[in-house]
């Protein structure tokens, strides 16, 4: 049975010029990812286009226009993950892969607000079509506040849960992961079970 996948991960000012780099594909070699297929980056694309100079110049730029207060050990970045089950997301057509990220995308736009997206963009150059979004945590009264948006972790199984709901409402065969909160399990890609830590935290 397949699964819709919805993943964060929250990035303090350190962590993302590297997520960015990673993302947009702005290396020329990736060693710490042998899935990446570099021939096959052309095929990547995005659904809302990244800011015109830096993720992190645009963070700064969307937090002084709020008025945001901003700590030294502030989330300025949430890192989203969007998938599916590797058999299912290869199944689906270019069009219906891309209706499913576009779906989700509409999905987080919702919950987070779409003046906050710093990016969303395709990766067709790994073993599994996924999308990493990207959002500025800031709450509608103004507060740069990834807890307010995310949640505990209580929250976080109530996201998954909104999340199938909607993902599933077009793809039924989908199914809805057994929380976290009852497996008390990591989530660990691929790639990286041959390494003790995983950059993703599972909800």
């Amino acid at each position: 049975m397949p699964y819709a996948i919805l993943r964060f991960q929250k990035r303090k000012a350190g962590g993302v010029a590297a997520c960015e780099r990673h993302n947009e594909r702005k290396k020329e070699a990736y060693k710490s990812n042998p899935d990446i297929d570099v021939g096959r980056s052309k095929d990547n694309y995005h659904l809302v286009k990244p800011p015109r100079y830096t993720y992190k110049k645009e963070i700064n730029r969307m937090v002084a226009e709020a008025g945001c207060k901003v700590r030294k050990d502030s989330v300025m970045m949430v890192e989203t993950l969007i998938t599916a089950s590797p058999e299912f997301m290869n199944s689906l057509p270019p069009e219906e892969q891309k209706a499913y990220f576009q779906t989700a995308l509409d999905f987080i736009s919702e919950r987070v607000g779409k003046k906050n997206i710093l990016s969303a963009v395709v990766h067709m150059d790994e073993r599994t079509p996924h999308m990493h979004l990207c959002f500025v945590p800031i709450t509608p009264d103004n507060k740069l506040s990834a807890k307010c948006i995310l949640g505990n972790q209580k929250s976080l199984s109530e996201w998954q849960t909104a999340y199938h709901e909607r993902m599933s409402a077009r793809w039924n065969q989908l199914e809805r992961g057994q929380s976290s909160m009852e497996t008390r399990r990591k989530h660990i890609l691929t790639w990286l079970c041959r390494k003790p830590i995983s950059r993703w935290k599972g909800y």
